[in-house]
């Protein structure tokens, strides 16, 4: 017996040495601890100085012409700001009352002259030699000598809008017609010409904007009926008409090297502003259109690569926004309201003016003019780290790995429901590996996130409430109005919000613990428009438990798979298909509901069109009946295989939903969105 025992205990110390034997040699070996380095992330435009442009005595009192109820508080606005052409630490601004001044760049607090031009809302401008500034609104254009500040000529005109030839010898003006004015002599002005309508182009109206070319060989005009005239401007021939469809001209604008005309306003068919329409010159064809919110003025930068435009509305738009020339493509933005910016001739330095009375000079960075800041279709990985953490180790190793694992998963979901094996791309370094970005909690650099889409990752998920309010994300995961047909309206005692889009720049969370394959492909949904799935939870904790177990094993985890309407979603997304061109026409979207039958079953039927084409909608649903503006969820979608216009249905058999909201993606991964909230008869006016 005793024999036995110890040849069982010899087994079991066998299998132990054996067990051990085999850990040792099957172990993993020791993970190597590899360099890791950091991307430099882009940092915004920088603010270098402010000027007050306040009142002054002699324009306390309120400009002549003033409309009715004018009064001193409407002064404060700046309406105009400009660089001198020659020397770059001039500019000149002008207010709402028509009170001018002139600055030293370097002298914040004094400026160099005060001005007066005797109307309010003017605009100025220099000459192209610098010598001359001119103002003009309410029926006068005047000429002011730069170097004295002496008024030497006057002319009537009844818009804003004026224009200087290259060489400075000439300025084109508009009222109800456009004429042309010889300034060599600035002291006795004469008119040269007036430049003809054409009737049978339907050129009437008055005009409205006007520019001329850099190379001085064509004059352009933007008239009240939405047609724009270039003729030349030496035989006063009629070159061209464009139709824009606006029905007035806030600005026209060559671009510097002739390659482009731009113009924009407003378009009283549809709601506010229409933002801007780009033509190439070289064939006369629409190079491509802008509509995401108000733009005030548009000017394009010296390298012709940036156009800007400025905005003083905050419910639309952002604020003074760069973009890309080339697709339409947003740079950045400046969080500050404007109604007119100007470059420097080196185009390194912008001014703007705001609302408040303020002139702001901004620098912009190295990455921003030379547009490699800008990537908006590709992911970006960046790490926050808390004030006294380290940096895992490895890090960038598992971040690379685990974004690939998610590209996979995306690819084989999408070639499951048989759109191939698209997936997303994220951004690499020269090497090929993921790029990963570095923000410290200490840090005190004004990082530029703006327009592009982010991964944010953290060591631990409870630092994102410590680190988020650190990270300057204005700008991200917002929306845009487009201009649509009455703005919100109420028709058939349905209320259609505004049309919404989505601004470029979003940023989702995930921590170091949740770098999976089916977690971070779930986490990166929002990132790529996928609507809101909730994962709902067992309220059953054994239930929830096995649940759990469940999700470990290979057919588990259909919390993360994609269904069919969600895969053809992301086959027209921008992530699944980079390089697409970020102009983009504005979505019509009308809701009507009717009942099917004698049950509490409707028919909500949905007019909607998109001259880009249209891929697919969405019908959302309130998730809670008591607050149903709240939240919605996902109740069925319909492909649309680039209609430009289509009818769609969806059967709904809940009497108790009152608001909907209809989505849309078009053929180039543009997102629309419009509520509809059912209205008693009551309530309609």
């Amino acid at each position: 017996m005793k024999n036995k025992k110890i040849g069982f205990l010899l087994v079991i110390l066998a299998i132990a040495v054996v067990g051990v034997v085999i850990y040792f040699i099957s172990r993993p070996p020791p993970q190597e601890l590899l360099p890791q380095t950091f991307a430099e992330l882009p940092e915004k435009p920088k603010l270098i100085a402010e000027f007050h442009h306040g009142t002054t005595a002699d324009s306390d009192e309120i400009a002549p012409n003033a409309p009715e109820g004018f009064s001193l508080t409407d002064t404060r606005p700046i309406y105009s700001v400009a660089f001198s052409p020659i020397d770059a630490s001039l500019i000149a601004s002008v207010n709402a009352n028509g009170s001018i001044k002139l600055w030293n760049i370097n002298n914040t607090k004094e400026p160099i002259k005060i001005l007066r031009h005797p109307g309010v809302y003017p605009s100025i401008g220099f000459s192209p030699t610098g010598e001359l500034l001119a103002s003009a609104g309410f029926g006068t254009l005047i000429l002011w000598d730069v170097a004295s500040g002496m008024k030497l000529d006057s002319l009537e005109t009844s818009k804003r809008q004026f224009a200087f030839t290259p060489n400075g010898h000439q300025l084109a003006t508009v009222s109800n017609a456009v004429k042309v004015w010889d300034i060599r002599n600035p002291k006795k002005i004469t008119k040269i010409a007036t430049l003809p309508f054409n009737e049978a182009l339907k050129a009437t109206g008055w005009a409205c904007a006007v520019d001329i070319s850099s190379d001085g060989q064509l004059i352009a005009a933007g008239y009240a009926n939405g047609n724009v005239n270039v003729w030349n401007l030496k035989t006063k021939e009629l070159v061209k008409t464009l139709e824009t469809g606006l029905l007035e001209m806030d600005f026209l604008k060559f671009s510097p090297n002739t390659r482009f005309v731009s113009v924009g306003g407003k378009e009283w068919k549809h709601h506010g502003s229409q933002g801007y329409i780009m033509w190439d010159l070289s064939n006369w064809q629409r190079h491509g259109e802008v509509l995401r919110g108000n733009i005030d003025n548009l000017v394009f930068s010296p390298d012709e690569k940036i156009c800007v435009s400025a905005n003083d509305q905050s419910f639309s738009g952002r604020g003074v926004e760069f973009w890309s020339v080339e697709n339409g493509e947003p740079i950045t933005f400046l969080p500050t309201q404007a109604r007119d910016v100007s470059f420097s001739n080196d185009g390194r330095i912008l001014v703007t003016g705001g609302r408040e009375g303020i002139i702001q000079l901004w620098e912009l960075t190295p990455q921003q003019l030379e547009l490699s800041t800008n990537q908006n279709d590709v992911v970006k990985l960046i790490f926050l780290l808390p004030e006294g953490k380290e940096i895992p180790p490895n890090l960038t190793v598992k971040l690379d790995k685990s974004v690939r694992e998610a590209q996979d998963f995306y690819a084989d979901e999408m070639e499951r429901h048989g759109f191939g094996r698209k997936t997303f791309s994220f951004e690499t370094d020269e090497n090929g590996k993921a790029k990963v970005y570095l923000i410290k909690e200490d840090n005190t650099k004004n990082y530029d996130l703006t327009n592009n889409t982010w991964l944010g990752v953290l060591d631990d998920r409870y630092e994102y409430f410590s680190m988020i309010w650190k990270l300057d994300i204005t700008g991200l995961n917002e929306t845009f109005w487009y201009p649509t047909h009455g703005g919100h309206t109420v028709k058939d005692n349905i209320w259609h919000n505004e049309i919404e889009g989505i601004t470029p720049g979003r940023i989702v969370f995930t921590s170091v613990k949740d770098l999976k394959r089916e977690p971070l492909a779930y986490v990166l949904r929002d990132a790529f428009g996928l609507p809101y799935d909730p994962i709902q939870l067992e309220p059953n904790a054994l239930k929830r438990f096995f649940s759990r177990i469940n999700d470990k094993m290979p057919w588990g985890k259909k919390w993360a798979k994609l269904s069919k309407c969600q895969a053809e979603w992301l086959y027209k997304s921008r992530f699944f298909n980079p390089n697409q061109p970020f102009f983009n026409k504005p979505p019509q979207m009308i809701m009507n509901v009717s009942l099917m039958d004698a049950t509490n079953s409707r028919r909500f039927q949905f007019e909607i069109a998109d001259e880009d084409g249209m891929h697919q909608v969405q019908l959302f649903i309130p998730i809670d009946m008591k607050n149903q503006r709240w939240r919605k969820k996902f109740y069925d979608c319909r492909a649309l295989k680039g209609k430009e216009k289509a009818s769609v249905e969806f059967e709904i058999s809940d009497p108790e939903i009152e608001t909907v909201v209809l989505r849309m993606i078009d053929m180039h991964g543009n997102i629309a969105s419009r509520e509809f909230i059912i209205k008693e008869k009551t309530d309609e006016k």
